[in-house]
């Protein structure tokens, strides 16, 4: 009877040992981008140019691309992928548009890059919050399992056990469903003063961040911090369209290397986060992205890439990882052999006696 729970002792000290290695194993943060699919084909056309509220003053490394060319979304992935890009939260703006039919060409190629994804609903009727009631949510909700959670059940991103939906603020001021299928998150901006979003789009706490500061982010409940590169909208207000834009400036011309900054932040405290969400990969309106382009502002000199910026940091956010999950491997590895040696011993020392 001692000897039995001897061994029951030991066998509990040695599976306390175990349990939180294990739960360490699979602990790297889940990069994210936002991506938006609103591109029609050159200079002029949708959102490139075609009217006051669209637009740009840079250029995407392959010119000015229609987001429902295969060869473009091709290009697009290809470069996530090889950034080490787990998911894209894909701009969606409702049932048939033009967004609809590019996001569709998206996920259809999603699995050859190894990439996932999740749709941003985003605000397609207005800004009244009245608008988005359960009946518009249940529309939604309902299309969005049909058409792309299950056809593309290999590659639409769960997030909490359920398939991921974003819905951008003004939707979820006013209602908000409690769905047993989805994982529902409110995203927009200050969201610490409105009290009824879930996630930044972009860190807008820290602007203006036009000199060289240090910077604290914030990691919301369940893990997510958002980070971009810039966020310069001054045509806007130089349009007339927006007022008080340089209170969000965030480094219009990169030269406080605040996307360096943001990142070094995350790899310091990577033990909080669960998942990285850049804003964004190609919203060129705001010029918060990191796909590769001309941009108009960097002054010439200075050598400042976000999507190199972007893949190195990624790979030294698994490359730290990896070495903590190969301890941690080894470590249960030698836990289990002082186990099992442990018992052949007492064993042995029973059958002798």
């Amino acid at each position: 009877m001692y000897l039995n729970k001897y061994i029951s002792c030991l066998f509990l000290v040695v599976l306390s040992l175990i349990l939180p290695i294990v739960s360490l194993a699979d602990t790297t943060p889940i990069v994210a981008v936002y991506f938006y699919v609103w591109y029609g084909n050159g200079l002029g056309s949708r959102h490139w140019n075609d009217s006051p509220y669209t637009p740009v003053i840079d250029e995407p490394l392959i010119g000015y691309y229609s987001s429902l060319d295969p060869d473009t979304i091709e290009w697009q992935l290809r470069l996530l992928n090889d950034a080490d890009i787990d998911v894209l939260f894909i701009s969606w703006w409702g049932p048939g548009s033009y967004e609809d039919k590019a996001t569709r060409l998206v996920f259809e190629n999603l699995k050859r890059y190894g990439l996932k994804a999740a749709i941003l609903v985003e605000p397609w009727l207005g800004n009244d919050p009245n608008l988005y009631d359960s009946k518009w949510w249940s529309q939604v909700l309902d299309y969005i399992w049909r058409n792309y959670v299950e056809k593309y059940p290999e590659v639409y991103f769960y997030w909490e056990g359920k398939p991921l939906v974003l819905a951008f603020n003004p939707i979820g001021m006013n209602y908000r469903p409690m769905s047993t299928i989805f994982t529902i998150r409110i995203v927009g901006n200050d969201i610490d003063n409105a009290h009824y979003q879930d996630w930044d789009l972009w860190p807008d706490y820290l602007a203006p961040w036009t000199t060289s500061k240090d910077i604290v982010l914030r990691v919301r409940y369940d893990g997510y911090v958002a980070i971009t590169p810039r966020f310069d909208d001054t045509i806007f207000c130089e349009l007339g369209i927006r007022t008080n834009c340089g209170q969000r400036l965030i480094d219009p011309d990169y030269t406080i290397q605040a996307y360096v900054k943001q990142w070094e932040w995350i790899l310091r405290n990577k033990d909080r986060i669960r998942l990285i969400a850049i804003y964004s990969w190609n919203e060129y309106h705001e010029r918060s992205m990191i796909e590769p382009h001309y941009d108009s502002t960097k002054p010439k000199e200075l050598v400042y890439d976000p999507y190199t910026i972007t893949k190195n940091y990624t790979s030294l956010l698994r490359n730290v990882h990896n070495g903590l999950t190969n301890i941690n491997l080894n470590t249960i590895t030698l836990t289990v052999l002082i186990f099992i040696v442990s018992m052949l011993s007492i064993y042995a020392y029973v059958k002798k006696e």
